[in-house]
């Protein structure tokens, strides 16, 4: 996407902006991972996010406020790309040495996740550090590590576009990420369950004068069994939320995942779906107690 400068000249002329406002007018924030362990905070707190804006900011927006302004309808969420990873290097696992479990009781259809429940992705325009190391799992309860099972499947990666307008019609917010997880592992040749479900940025452009942050969840209460007791099937909701935030409006929205350890995958909510928003989706409502920012 491509933010037409020349159109906000135009219609911007008659403010006399100051010119140090087009020199900084957008910040292109390129991921930037290491490696490095979970932080255990940021797994356990809520996040509580404040936007601050300078104080050119607040004199520019009353002077511009349609600058500032989301447009509802431009707002678009779109699956660019599904596609096949070649192996597991799109994340770090962080897990404990793998055991031998001979006397551990593995209960099959008892299924967890070990790993991240809540974590950030981007914070104020720029990719979260060690972000490669924030994923969730779905387990066997007793297995603490993916080479503890077999039959891995190469990862899926869905990769999608998150895009918003002003009200002058220039695009102020340019994300890709994308959602991508492991299957079919297996337990002595029974059950199929998930790991390294993770959400990566691999972009993200933000108009000067805007925030974006993004983050996201697992709750306990959205893993299940879809299998049987014998042969289960592991499942998870993945809760993704957005925050776009300028000095007069904070626009929240939030998507919801559905991955099965047998791979398949579905996208339950989208706020910007005409037809399917996740106060409408029974499968999600356990994701609605949830609070993210």
């Amino acid at each position: 996407m491509k933010f037409d400068l020349s159109s906000f000249l135009k219609v911007n002329r008659a403010a006399a902006l100051p010119a140090a406002l087009f020199s900084v007018l957008f910040t292109i924030a390129a991921p930037a991972f290491s490696a490095g362990a979970p932080d255990a905070a940021d797994e356990r707190e809520v996040f509580q996010i404040t936007p601050e804006f300078s104080r050119t900011e607040k004199e520019i927006a009353s002077q511009n406020p349609k600058y500032f302004t989301i447009n509802p309808e431009s707002v678009r969420l779109t699956l660019i790309e599904t596609r096949e990873e070649p192996n597991m290097n799109y994340v770090k696992l962080q897990e404990a040495p793998p055991k031998d479990l001979a006397g551990t009781v593995v209960m099959l259809g008892q299924i967890v996740n070990i790993a991240s429940k809540v974590w950030q992705i981007v914070k104020d325009n720029i990719p979260v550090v060690n972000i490669e190391s924030k994923y969730a799992t779905a387990y066997p309860q007793g297995v603490t590590a993916a080479s503890q099972l077999a039959q891995w499947s190469r990862p899926k990666t869905y990769v999608y576009g998150f895009y918003a307008e002003n009200m002058y019609g220039s695009v102020m917010i340019d994300c890709k990420y994308k959602v991508t997880y492991s299957y079919n592992g297996a337990y002595k040749g029974k059950g199929k369950y998930l790991t390294a479900v993770a959400v990566i940025p691999e972009m993200a452009q933000v108009g000067w004068g805007y925030k974006f942050y993004m983050s996201a969840s697992v709750p306990d209460s959205t893993i299940a069994n879809v299998g049987t007791d014998a042969d289960p099937i592991a499942a998870m909701q993945l809760k993704l939320n957005w925050r776009m935030a300028t000095v007069l409006k904070v626009v929240d929205g939030t998507s919801v995942y559905y991955v099965e350890g047998n791979g398949f995958f579905e996208e339950i909510a989208n706020p910007w779906k005409q037809t399917l928003k996740v106060e409408n989706v029974k499968a999600a409502a356990p994701l609605l107690a949830e609070t993210v920012f």
